[in-house]
Protein backbone atom coordinates (compact mmCIF):
# COMPACT_ATOMS: atom_id res chain seq x y z
CA UNK A 1 0.00 0.00 0.00
CA UNK A 2 1.47 3.08 -1.08
CA UNK A 3 0.85 6.18 1.38
CA UNK A 4 1.63 10.02 0.91
CA UNK A 5 3.43 11.05 4.42
CA UNK A 6 4.16 15.14 4.55
CA UNK A 7 7.56 16.26 6.74
CA UNK A 8 8.01 19.76 8.27
CA UNK A 9 11.83 20.80 8.70
CA UNK A 10 12.34 23.48 11.80
CA UNK A 11 15.28 25.37 11.94
CA UNK A 12 14.49 27.65 15.16
CA UNK A 13 17.54 30.63 14.66
CA UNK A 14 18.88 32.98 16.51
CA UNK A 15 17.37 35.70 14.21
CA UNK A 16 15.15 33.75 12.07
CA UNK A 17 12.76 30.73 11.91
CA UNK A 18 12.57 28.75 8.64
CA UNK A 19 10.01 26.20 8.22
CA UNK A 20 9.66 23.66 4.85
CA UNK A 21 7.48 21.52 3.49
CA UNK A 22 8.59 17.98 1.85
CA UNK A 23 6.18 14.97 0.39
CA UNK A 24 7.38 11.61 0.76
CA UNK A 25 5.75 8.43 -0.34
CA UNK A 26 5.70 5.66 2.32
CA UNK A 27 5.38 2.36 0.26
CA UNK A 28 7.13 -1.20 1.96
CA UNK A 29 8.52 0.90 5.05
CA UNK A 30 10.15 2.84 2.59
CA UNK A 31 10.22 6.63 1.80
CA UNK A 32 11.18 8.44 -1.08
CA UNK A 33 11.41 11.71 -1.64
CA UNK A 34 8.14 13.46 -4.21
CA UNK A 35 9.16 16.75 -4.60
CA UNK A 36 11.75 19.62 -3.83
CA UNK A 37 11.58 20.92 -0.15
CA UNK A 38 9.44 24.35 -0.11
CA UNK A 39 9.15 27.13 2.01
CA UNK A 40 6.16 27.02 3.95
CA UNK A 41 4.31 30.96 4.27
CA UNK A 42 2.46 31.37 7.40
CA UNK A 43 1.10 34.19 8.14
CA UNK A 44 3.96 35.51 10.48
CA UNK A 45 6.20 34.89 8.11
CA UNK A 46 8.19 37.42 6.09
CA UNK A 47 10.59 37.08 2.95
CA UNK A 48 10.39 32.69 3.64
CA UNK A 49 11.62 33.77 7.53
CA UNK A 50 10.26 34.28 10.32
CA UNK A 51 12.28 36.73 13.09
CA UNK A 52 12.92 35.73 16.13
CA UNK A 53 10.93 37.69 17.99
CA UNK A 54 8.35 38.20 20.06
CA UNK A 55 6.12 40.53 22.74
CA UNK A 56 4.38 39.36 25.67
CA UNK A 57 1.04 41.22 26.68
CA UNK A 58 1.29 44.05 29.74
CA UNK A 59 0.91 41.55 32.48
CA UNK A 60 4.17 39.10 30.77
CA UNK A 61 2.09 35.85 30.98
CA UNK A 62 1.10 35.16 27.10
CA UNK A 63 1.99 36.64 24.07
CA UNK A 64 0.75 39.37 21.93
CA UNK A 65 2.55 39.13 18.48
CA UNK A 66 5.62 37.66 17.48
CA UNK A 67 7.67 38.17 14.46
CA UNK A 68 7.63 41.35 12.28
CA UNK A 69 5.11 42.72 14.41
CA UNK A 70 6.80 41.78 17.53
CA UNK A 71 9.88 43.82 16.07
CA UNK A 72 7.79 47.02 14.97
CA UNK A 73 7.26 47.45 18.85
CA UNK A 74 10.71 48.40 19.24
CA UNK A 75 9.70 51.70 17.87
CA UNK A 76 7.38 52.40 20.61
CA UNK A 77 9.84 53.16 23.62
CA UNK A 78 6.33 52.31 25.89
CA UNK A 79 5.87 48.38 24.26
CA UNK A 80 10.13 48.19 23.65
CA UNK A 81 10.71 46.67 26.72
CA UNK A 82 8.45 43.86 26.29
CA UNK A 83 10.13 42.31 23.60
CA UNK A 84 11.97 39.03 23.64
CA UNK A 85 14.41 38.41 20.52
CA UNK A 86 17.48 36.91 20.22
CA UNK A 87 16.67 34.39 22.87
CA UNK A 88 18.55 31.23 21.40
CA UNK A 89 22.11 31.89 22.46
CA UNK A 90 21.00 32.37 26.02
CA UNK A 91 20.24 28.23 26.08
CA UNK A 92 23.28 26.42 27.94
CA UNK A 93 24.64 29.98 29.20
CA UNK A 94 24.47 28.75 32.71
CA UNK A 95 26.42 25.81 31.80
CA UNK A 96 29.53 28.11 30.33
CA UNK A 97 32.28 28.87 32.66
CA UNK A 98 32.42 31.83 30.86
CA UNK A 99 29.63 33.01 28.89
CA UNK A 100 30.00 35.71 26.71
CA UNK A 101 27.68 39.14 27.12
CA UNK A 102 24.96 37.94 24.07
CA UNK A 103 24.80 34.03 25.92
CA UNK A 104 23.63 35.75 29.28
CA UNK A 105 21.06 38.04 28.12
CA UNK A 106 18.46 35.94 29.58
CA UNK A 107 18.70 33.72 31.82
CA UNK A 108 18.12 29.89 30.55
CA UNK A 109 14.98 28.78 31.54
CA UNK A 110 13.70 32.22 30.22
CA UNK A 111 15.63 31.13 26.60
CA UNK A 112 13.84 28.22 27.11
CA UNK A 113 10.39 29.42 27.64
CA UNK A 114 10.76 31.91 24.76
CA UNK A 115 11.25 28.97 22.68
CA UNK A 116 8.37 27.29 23.49
CA UNK A 117 5.97 30.47 23.56
CA UNK A 118 7.11 31.16 19.54
CA UNK A 119 7.01 27.19 18.74
CA UNK A 120 3.30 26.76 20.00
CA UNK A 121 1.82 29.76 17.84
CA UNK A 122 3.85 28.51 14.40
CA UNK A 123 2.51 25.00 15.36
CA UNK A 124 -1.07 26.46 15.23
CA UNK A 125 -0.84 28.45 12.48
CA UNK A 126 0.92 25.29 10.61
CA UNK A 127 -2.45 23.30 11.69
CA UNK A 128 -4.81 26.00 11.03
CA UNK A 129 -3.12 26.91 7.40
CA UNK A 130 -1.23 23.82 6.49
CA UNK A 131 -3.36 20.94 7.46
CA UNK A 132 -6.75 21.90 7.61
CA UNK A 133 -6.97 22.75 11.14
CA UNK A 134 -7.10 18.66 11.91
CA UNK A 135 -5.39 17.09 14.50
CA UNK A 136 -1.99 15.99 13.83
CA UNK A 137 -1.76 12.54 13.07
CA UNK A 138 0.56 9.53 11.67
CA UNK A 139 0.63 11.10 7.96
CA UNK A 140 2.61 13.91 9.46
CA UNK A 141 6.36 14.19 10.53
CA UNK A 142 8.74 17.18 12.14
CA UNK A 143 12.41 17.15 11.98
CA UNK A 144 14.48 19.98 14.04
CA UNK A 145 17.56 21.39 13.34
CA UNK A 146 19.75 21.65 16.38
CA UNK A 147 23.33 23.41 17.47
CA UNK A 148 26.06 20.61 17.31
CA UNK A 149 27.38 21.77 20.35
CA UNK A 150 23.59 20.76 22.14
CA UNK A 151 24.84 17.00 21.65
CA UNK A 152 28.11 16.47 22.51
CA UNK A 153 28.93 18.90 25.32
CA UNK A 154 27.26 18.64 29.20
CA UNK A 155 26.06 15.22 28.52
CA UNK A 156 23.31 16.24 25.78
CA UNK A 157 21.87 17.91 28.49
CA UNK A 158 20.80 20.74 26.17
CA UNK A 159 20.02 18.54 22.88
CA UNK A 160 17.52 16.71 25.73
CA UNK A 161 15.75 20.14 26.88
CA UNK A 162 15.31 21.17 23.14
CA UNK A 163 13.20 17.81 22.65
CA UNK A 164 11.81 18.32 26.19
CA UNK A 165 10.53 21.79 24.88
CA UNK A 166 9.16 20.34 21.30
CA UNK A 167 7.41 17.08 23.04
CA UNK A 168 5.52 19.34 25.14
CA UNK A 169 3.92 21.37 22.52
CA UNK A 170 3.27 18.15 20.18
CA UNK A 171 1.61 16.62 23.74
CA UNK A 172 0.09 12.83 22.26
CA UNK A 173 0.12 13.55 18.76
CA UNK A 174 1.13 10.52 16.69
CA UNK A 175 3.63 11.96 14.69
CA UNK A 176 7.20 11.33 13.32
CA UNK A 177 9.85 12.73 14.87
CA UNK A 178 13.09 13.45 14.48
CA UNK A 179 16.35 15.69 15.59
CA UNK A 180 19.37 16.50 13.55
CA UNK A 181 22.51 18.41 14.16
CA UNK A 182 22.58 21.74 11.86
CA UNK A 183 25.84 20.80 10.00
CA UNK A 184 24.44 17.45 9.07
CA UNK A 185 21.31 19.00 7.38
CA UNK A 186 24.06 21.19 5.45
CA UNK A 187 26.06 18.15 4.37
CA UNK A 188 22.66 16.02 3.08
CA UNK A 189 21.62 19.11 0.84
CA UNK A 190 24.91 19.88 -0.34
CA UNK A 191 24.99 15.81 -1.07
CA UNK A 192 21.78 16.59 -2.72
CA UNK A 193 22.40 19.32 -4.98
CA UNK A 194 25.49 17.53 -6.35
CA UNK A 195 27.97 20.27 -4.64
CA UNK A 196 30.31 17.63 -3.05
CA UNK A 197 29.84 15.36 -6.14
CA UNK A 198 33.16 16.51 -7.87
CA UNK A 199 35.52 15.41 -5.04
CA UNK A 200 37.54 12.38 -4.82
CA UNK A 201 38.29 10.24 -1.54
CA UNK A 202 41.53 12.42 -1.47
CA UNK A 203 39.60 15.54 -1.51
CA UNK A 204 39.18 17.43 1.90
CA UNK A 205 36.04 19.64 1.93
CA UNK A 206 35.73 22.29 4.43
CA UNK A 207 31.90 23.33 5.35
CA UNK A 208 31.80 26.46 7.36
CA UNK A 209 28.09 27.17 8.74
CA UNK A 210 27.49 30.58 10.50
CA UNK A 211 24.36 31.22 11.97
CA UNK A 212 23.55 34.02 14.41
CA UNK A 213 25.10 33.29 17.68
CA UNK A 214 27.10 29.95 16.69
CA UNK A 215 29.94 29.01 14.02
CA UNK A 216 30.42 24.92 13.61
CA UNK A 217 33.11 23.50 11.02
CA UNK A 218 33.13 20.37 9.55
CA UNK A 219 35.43 18.65 7.79
CA UNK A 220 34.92 15.34 5.89
CA UNK A 221 35.78 13.43 2.73
CA UNK A 222 33.50 12.23 -0.05
CA UNK A 223 33.34 8.53 -0.70
CA UNK A 224 33.26 7.75 -4.35
CA UNK A 225 31.39 4.46 -3.62
CA UNK A 226 28.28 5.39 -1.18
CA UNK A 227 29.11 9.38 -2.19
CA UNK A 228 28.79 10.35 1.16
CA UNK A 229 31.35 12.55 3.15
CA UNK A 230 33.02 10.74 5.13
CA UNK A 231 33.72 12.44 8.88
CA UNK A 232 37.20 13.97 9.36
CA UNK A 233 36.59 16.15 12.41
CA UNK A 234 34.72 18.93 13.60
CA UNK A 235 34.42 22.46 15.69
CA UNK A 236 32.60 25.23 16.82
CA UNK A 237 32.22 28.38 18.60
CA UNK A 238 29.51 30.45 20.10
CA UNK A 239 30.68 33.16 17.23
CA UNK A 240 28.15 34.51 14.60
CA UNK A 241 26.61 37.08 12.48
CA UNK A 242 24.52 38.81 15.91
CA UNK A 243 28.20 40.03 17.46
CA UNK A 244 28.28 42.17 14.47
CA UNK A 245 25.22 43.61 14.80
CA UNK A 246 26.25 44.30 18.46
CA UNK A 247 28.69 46.64 17.21
CA UNK A 248 26.85 48.72 14.54
CA UNK A 249 24.33 49.26 17.50
CA UNK A 250 26.97 50.93 19.23
CA UNK A 251 28.37 52.64 16.02
CA UNK A 252 24.31 53.85 15.46
CA UNK A 253 24.16 55.10 18.81
CA UNK A 254 27.01 57.18 18.25
CA UNK A 255 25.52 58.74 15.24
CA UNK A 256 22.24 59.52 16.87
CA UNK A 257 24.14 61.50 19.69
CA UNK A 258 22.73 58.94 22.57
CA UNK A 259 24.60 59.35 25.44
CA UNK A 260 25.62 56.17 27.40
CA UNK A 261 23.70 57.73 30.30
CA UNK A 262 20.33 57.08 27.64
CA UNK A 263 20.87 53.80 27.15
CA UNK A 264 21.85 52.78 30.57
CA UNK A 265 18.47 54.74 31.47
CA UNK A 266 16.36 52.38 28.52
CA UNK A 267 18.09 49.15 27.88
CA UNK A 268 15.50 47.82 25.25
CA UNK A 269 16.50 50.31 23.74
CA UNK A 270 19.88 49.44 22.37
CA UNK A 271 17.68 46.13 21.49
CA UNK A 272 16.35 48.15 18.62
CA UNK A 273 19.60 49.32 17.44
CA UNK A 274 20.53 46.12 17.35
CA UNK A 275 17.99 45.39 14.79
CA UNK A 276 19.17 48.48 12.97
CA UNK A 277 22.34 47.08 12.85
CA UNK A 278 21.51 43.57 11.78
CA UNK A 279 19.70 45.76 8.37
CA UNK A 280 22.69 48.10 7.92
CA UNK A 281 24.92 45.02 7.90
CA UNK A 282 22.65 43.04 5.78
CA UNK A 283 22.02 45.98 2.74
CA UNK A 284 25.56 46.72 2.63
CA UNK A 285 26.25 43.27 2.05
CA UNK A 286 23.77 42.71 -0.66
CA UNK A 287 25.41 45.79 -2.64
CA UNK A 288 28.88 44.70 -1.89
CA UNK A 289 27.97 41.53 -3.83
CA UNK A 290 25.94 42.88 -6.51
CA UNK A 291 28.15 45.57 -7.23
CA UNK A 292 31.63 43.98 -6.30
CA UNK A 293 32.89 47.49 -5.50
CA UNK A 294 35.19 48.08 -2.25
CA UNK A 295 33.74 51.72 -2.55
CA UNK A 296 30.16 50.70 -1.41
CA UNK A 297 27.85 52.14 0.66
CA UNK A 298 24.45 52.40 2.30
CA UNK A 299 22.07 54.33 4.73
CA UNK A 300 18.91 54.97 6.52
CA UNK A 301 17.12 56.97 8.16
CA UNK A 302 16.69 55.84 11.65
CA UNK A 303 14.33 57.15 14.50
CA UNK A 304 14.67 56.20 18.26
CA UNK A 305 12.87 57.65 20.77
CA UNK A 306 14.06 57.52 24.44
CA UNK A 307 12.47 56.07 27.69
CA UNK A 308 11.91 59.96 28.86
CA UNK A 309 10.67 60.82 25.16
CA UNK A 310 13.36 62.44 23.92
CA UNK A 311 13.36 61.50 19.96
CA UNK A 312 17.14 60.77 18.36
CA UNK A 313 16.54 61.00 14.24
CA UNK A 314 19.38 60.99 11.58
CA UNK A 315 20.47 59.52 8.43
CA UNK A 316 23.07 56.80 9.10
CA UNK A 317 25.59 55.96 6.32
CA UNK A 318 27.59 52.58 6.58
CA UNK A 319 30.67 51.78 4.13
CA UNK A 320 32.86 49.35 3.50
CA UNK A 321 35.67 50.82 5.17
CA UNK A 322 33.78 51.87 7.98
CA UNK A 323 32.77 48.46 9.05
CA UNK A 324 36.03 46.92 8.45
CA UNK A 325 37.15 49.38 10.89
CA UNK A 326 34.11 48.91 13.38
CA UNK A 327 34.55 45.06 13.08
CA UNK A 328 38.42 44.35 12.63
CA UNK A 329 38.46 42.70 16.41
CA UNK A 330 35.75 40.02 15.18
CA UNK A 331 36.90 39.78 12.09
CA UNK A 332 40.27 39.10 13.99
CA UNK A 333 38.45 36.39 16.16
CA UNK A 334 36.82 34.96 13.48
CA UNK A 335 40.34 34.17 11.77
CA UNK A 336 41.60 32.73 15.01
CA UNK A 337 38.28 30.24 15.28
CA UNK A 338 39.33 28.66 11.81
CA UNK A 339 42.93 28.36 13.15
CA UNK A 340 41.92 26.55 16.11
CA UNK A 341 39.72 24.53 13.64
CA UNK A 342 42.17 23.36 11.67
CA UNK A 343 44.52 22.79 14.12
CA UNK A 344 41.68 20.80 16.17
CA UNK A 345 41.06 18.74 13.03
CA UNK A 346 44.69 18.19 12.21
CA UNK A 347 44.74 20.25 8.72
CA UNK A 348 46.67 22.51 6.55
CA UNK A 349 45.24 24.86 4.24
CA UNK A 350 46.71 22.90 1.71
CA UNK A 351 44.79 20.16 2.50
CA UNK A 352 41.81 21.43 1.62
CA UNK A 353 40.36 21.56 -1.74
CA UNK A 354 36.77 23.01 -1.17
CA UNK A 355 35.35 25.37 1.32
CA UNK A 356 31.63 25.82 1.40
CA UNK A 357 29.85 28.70 3.18
CA UNK A 358 26.45 28.25 4.64
CA UNK A 359 24.29 29.40 6.99
CA UNK A 360 22.79 33.48 7.21
CA UNK A 361 26.03 34.81 8.75
CA UNK A 362 27.81 33.40 6.03
CA UNK A 363 26.67 35.90 3.36
CA UNK A 364 28.94 38.74 5.23
CA UNK A 365 31.18 40.08 2.55
CA UNK A 366 34.42 40.34 4.93
CA UNK A 367 33.86 36.50 5.54
CA UNK A 368 33.86 35.68 1.96
CA UNK A 369 37.11 38.38 1.63
CA UNK A 370 38.89 36.56 4.33
CA UNK A 371 38.57 33.26 3.53
CA UNK A 372 39.54 33.60 -0.26
CA UNK A 373 42.11 35.67 0.58
CA UNK A 374 43.37 32.72 2.82
CA UNK A 375 42.12 29.08 1.09
CA UNK A 376 42.28 30.65 -2.73
CA UNK A 377 39.47 32.82 -4.43
CA UNK A 378 38.58 29.69 -6.36
CA UNK A 379 38.75 26.95 -3.57
CA UNK A 380 35.32 29.28 -1.53
CA UNK A 381 31.88 28.45 -2.42
CA UNK A 382 29.03 30.33 -1.45
CA UNK A 383 26.13 27.89 -1.59
CA UNK A 384 22.89 29.38 -3.09
CA UNK A 385 20.20 31.23 -0.57
CA UNK A 386 22.80 29.70 2.62
CA UNK A 387 20.42 30.28 5.16
CA UNK A 388 17.69 28.13 3.98
CA UNK A 389 20.36 25.15 3.25
CA UNK A 390 20.06 23.65 7.10
CA UNK A 391 16.27 23.84 6.86
CA UNK A 392 16.26 21.92 3.53
CA UNK A 393 19.00 19.52 4.26
CA UNK A 394 17.40 18.06 7.70
CA UNK A 395 14.86 16.57 5.40
CA UNK A 396 16.68 15.20 3.10
CA UNK A 397 18.24 12.21 5.64
CA UNK A 398 14.98 10.68 5.49
CA UNK A 399 14.22 7.72 2.89
CA UNK A 400 15.47 7.61 -0.41
CA UNK A 401 16.37 10.79 -2.72
CA UNK A 402 16.40 9.69 -6.71
CA UNK A 403 16.43 6.07 -5.83
CA UNK A 404 19.33 5.54 -3.10
CA UNK A 405 19.41 5.65 0.69
CA UNK A 406 20.57 8.86 2.18
CA UNK A 407 22.21 7.78 5.45
CA UNK A 408 22.38 10.51 8.47
CA UNK A 409 25.72 12.11 9.00
CA UNK A 410 26.34 11.52 12.89
CA UNK A 411 29.04 13.14 14.35
CA UNK A 412 31.30 11.74 17.31
CA UNK A 413 32.10 13.31 20.31
CA UNK A 414 34.38 16.08 20.41
CA UNK A 415 38.01 13.86 22.03
CA UNK A 416 36.67 11.68 18.66
CA UNK A 417 37.33 14.64 15.95
CA UNK A 418 39.60 12.36 13.67
CA UNK A 419 38.88 9.66 11.53
CA UNK A 420 42.29 8.29 12.21
CA UNK A 421 44.88 8.41 14.97
CA UNK A 422 46.85 11.00 13.81
CA UNK A 423 45.73 14.12 15.73
CA UNK A 424 43.93 12.65 18.56
CA UNK A 425 44.35 13.15 22.12
CA UNK A 426 47.23 11.19 24.07
CA UNK A 427 44.78 9.21 25.92
CA UNK A 428 42.92 8.19 23.20
CA UNK A 429 45.48 6.42 21.20
CA UNK A 430 46.14 4.42 23.94
CA UNK A 431 42.35 2.99 24.03
CA UNK A 432 41.95 -0.66 22.91
CA UNK A 433 38.94 -2.18 21.71
CA UNK A 434 37.88 -5.43 20.00
CA UNK A 435 34.92 -6.44 18.20
CA UNK A 436 33.94 -10.17 18.31
CA UNK A 437 31.49 -11.11 15.30
CA UNK A 438 30.48 -14.97 15.23
CA UNK A 439 30.49 -14.93 11.44
CA UNK A 440 34.15 -13.36 10.56
CA UNK A 441 35.97 -13.24 13.54
CA UNK A 442 37.73 -10.92 15.45
CA UNK A 443 38.22 -7.30 14.44
CA UNK A 444 40.11 -4.34 16.22
CA UNK A 445 38.33 -1.46 17.10
CA UNK A 446 40.30 1.83 16.70
CA UNK A 447 39.40 5.42 17.95
CA UNK A 448 37.10 7.57 16.09
CA UNK A 449 34.44 6.01 13.71
CA UNK A 450 33.56 2.46 12.56
CA UNK A 451 31.30 1.84 10.11
CA UNK A 452 29.01 -1.66 9.69
CA UNK A 453 26.74 -2.32 6.66
CA UNK A 454 26.41 -3.68 2.96
CA UNK A 455 28.59 -1.33 1.45
CA UNK A 456 32.23 -1.98 0.27
CA UNK A 457 34.12 1.13 2.02
CA UNK A 458 32.51 0.61 5.35
CA UNK A 459 35.10 -0.67 7.77
CA UNK A 460 33.01 -3.62 9.00
CA UNK A 461 31.27 -4.80 5.42
CA UNK A 462 28.30 -7.33 6.12
CA UNK A 463 27.44 -9.61 3.60
CA UNK A 464 23.93 -9.48 4.74
CA UNK A 465 20.29 -8.24 3.19
CA UNK A 466 19.10 -7.45 6.27
CA UNK A 467 21.91 -5.22 6.13
CA UNK A 468 21.59 -1.81 4.65
CA UNK A 469 24.75 -0.54 3.13
CA UNK A 470 25.65 1.83 5.70
CA UNK A 471 23.85 0.21 8.54
CA UNK A 472 25.00 1.31 11.67
CA UNK A 473 28.62 2.94 13.31
CA UNK A 474 30.45 2.81 16.47
CA UNK A 475 32.06 5.79 17.90
CA UNK A 476 34.88 4.97 20.07
CA UNK A 477 36.23 8.04 23.05
CA UNK A 478 38.13 8.25 25.66
CA UNK A 479 34.94 7.81 27.82
CA UNK A 480 32.60 5.77 26.71
CA UNK A 481 31.92 3.58 23.19
CA UNK A 482 28.47 4.60 21.27
CA UNK A 483 26.78 2.91 18.95
CA UNK A 484 24.31 4.19 16.70
CA UNK A 485 21.86 2.90 13.96
CA UNK A 486 22.13 5.01 11.12
CA UNK A 487 18.17 4.57 9.95
CA UNK A 488 18.33 1.18 8.92
CA UNK A 489 15.37 -0.63 7.54
CA UNK A 490 15.60 -4.06 9.52
CA UNK A 491 17.04 -2.14 12.74
CA UNK A 492 19.96 -2.63 14.96
CA UNK A 493 19.07 -4.34 18.30
CA UNK A 494 20.68 -4.14 21.72
CA UNK A 495 19.84 -6.08 25.10
CA UNK A 496 16.82 -7.23 22.75
CA UNK A 497 15.91 -3.80 22.05
CA UNK A 498 15.62 -2.42 18.65
CA UNK A 499 17.97 1.11 19.12
CA UNK A 500 15.88 4.16 17.79
CA UNK A 501 17.39 5.37 14.64
CA UNK A 502 20.24 7.84 14.70
CA UNK A 503 19.78 7.42 18.95
CA UNK A 504 22.63 6.39 20.40
CA UNK A 505 23.50 3.45 23.30
CA UNK A 506 26.37 3.49 25.43
CA UNK A 507 28.27 -0.01 25.01
CA UNK A 508 30.09 -1.57 28.14
CA UNK A 509 33.15 -4.45 28.08
CA UNK A 510 30.75 -7.56 27.46
CA UNK A 511 28.03 -6.07 25.62
CA UNK A 512 26.24 -8.01 22.44
CA UNK A 513 24.51 -6.41 19.21
CA UNK A 514 22.83 -7.46 16.58
CA UNK A 515 22.46 -6.56 12.98
CA UNK A 516 20.32 -8.89 10.66
CA UNK A 517 22.21 -12.36 11.02
CA UNK A 518 24.81 -11.60 12.71
CA UNK A 519 26.31 -11.10 16.19
CA UNK A 520 28.70 -8.90 18.16
CA UNK A 521 30.25 -8.80 20.93
CA UNK A 522 32.83 -5.70 22.43
CA UNK A 523 35.67 -6.24 24.38
CA UNK A 524 38.16 -4.22 26.08
CA UNK A 525 41.44 -4.71 26.25
CA UNK A 526 44.66 -3.03 27.87
CA UNK A 527 45.70 0.13 27.24
CA UNK A 528 49.13 1.00 25.39
CA UNK A 529 51.74 3.07 24.72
Amino acid sequence: MIEQKTFFAFDCGATNWRVQRLEYQSKGGKLKLQSEPQPVSLTSFVDRKLPAALCLNAAGSSLESIGEVAQQQLEDEKNRERVREYFKPCIGSHLEENPLPHQIRYTHTQALQYTGMLLKVVLEQLSQEKWRGDPFDERLGFIFAYPLHWRHEHGGTLLDEFKKVVHDNLGDSPVQLQFVAEPEGAILHLQHRNLLAGLSGSCTTLIIDIGGSTTDIVAGRMDPVLRHVRYIGHYGEPFGGGLFDAELAKFIADGLGMPASAIADDPSALVALRIYGQRLKESLSRQVSSSNQASATTQRTITLVSRNGKVYRRGIGLDVSSFSNLTHTLMDSFGNLIDKAMHRIGLNETDISQVVLVGGGSQLFSVHRYLRSRFGKERVILADNPEEIVVQGIGLGIGQVEGRDVSSFNFPDDASSASGQSGLPHSVRGLSWTLEMDKTGNRSIPPGVTHIGRGETNEIQLEDLKASRLHAELHVTPEKVELLDMGSTNGTFHKGKRIPAHQGVQLDDGDEFTIGNSTFRLISGSNKE
